[in-house]
């Protein structure tokens, strides 16, 4: 019988938001609440990926922030995204050249599989993850994806972990799918946004989940069929991500809502306050897993008894 739980952080997806599981991570190391696994999703599976390969929340921090300061954010499908959510009208050249932009990766996306390139993806992972065996990570580690030839799950346990991490973070019609083993794997977020059931097929019994809320725009007002069906979409994984975290033990919410899921200038202040929260949820933590703790010590000892005929 084992004599402690095994505990499972479940790191959720959410773009430059899910910078904030770095804070987490910190304040769990720093109140020595040990994580047997972790799963993540998306952002979850890198950031995840990077510390389950090394557990430490220092060099993890110092890691992303040296990428995202030498890398240009804001040109491309993520600087328009960005630019969409917080525009505000100015002027008739600077609308007509938004309309343009809009019109041309609509386009894209209707002709190509995706905006951008494998190695726009690919290239990251492979400078911030060590090219191995997701066996070999310090902290037994999982991601999870889509299989869109099925519409089910996939779990990477094995195999080379930066394959598994791209296939996680895979945005559909962004970066074109990992296709192996005759499936098309793509981010596994609209299903498991926040990876718990995974978590706990995998052993877990005890089980934190990390959730990075959205930060939907309020609209009265949608222009053609795909916005009502990318809106209808964001509904029904809203209610789905609720659900699901009814089945974590404990769950930690960064004040991250009104950061833009595309703004990664803004790495501090993510790390700082998924910090907070973790902190915020430290007491809950140790009062949960104590009193589990002590569940199975006079489980064990009624047990004995039994057993002896006592």
């Amino acid at each position: 019988m084992r004599r402690k739980a095994k505990i499972g952080l479940a790191l959720g997806s959410g773009g430059a938001r899910g910078l904030a599981h770095i804070g987490v991570l910190k304040a769990l190391e720093e109140q020595k609440i040990p994580i047997d696994l972790i799963v993540g999703t998306s952002m979850g599976a890198i950031i995840g990926g990077i510390y389950a390969q090394e557990p430490d929340a220092k060099r993890l921090a110092e890691l992303v922030k040296k990428y995202v300061c030498k890398n240009d954010f804001h040109e491309g499908w993520i600087g328009f995204f960005k630019e969409e959510f917080n525009r505000k009208k100015e002027n008739l050249l600077a609308e007509l050249s938004h309309f343009v932009r809009k019109k041309y990766l609509t386009y894209l996306t209707t002709r190509k599989l995706s905006l951008e390139k494998k190695e726009k993806l690919l290239n990251p992972l492979r400078e911030l993850l060590r090219d191995e065996p997701i066996e070999k990570s310090k902290i037994e580690f999982a991601t999870v994806a889509i299989d869109l030839t099925t519409g089910r799950e996939v779990i990477f346990q094995k195999g080379p972990i930066i394959d598994a991490v791209y296939a996680s973070a895979a945005i559909q019609g962004v970066f074109p799918p990992l296709v192996a083993d005759n499936r098309v794997l793509v981010d596994g977020g609209p299903t498991s946004a926040i990876p718990i059931e995974t978590a706990r097929k995998l052993g877990a019994d005890f089980v934190i989940a990390v959730n990075v809320p959205q930060m939907p725009r309020k609209e009265n007002q949608f222009k053609n069929g795909l916005e009502v069906i990318l809106r209808s979409d964001w509904a029904a994984q809203a209610k789905l991500s609720k659900l699901n975290l009814s089945f974590a033990d404990v769950v930690i919410t960064p004040a991250v809502r009104s950061i833009h899921w595309a703004n990664f200038t803004k790495v501090d202040d993510c790390i700082e306050r998924g910090y907070r929260a973790a902190i915020a949820n430290v007491d809950e933590i140790k009062a949960k897993l104590a009193k589990r703790k002590s569940f199975w010590i006079n489980f064990r000892k009624t047990l004995g008894r039994s057993i002896a005929g006592t």
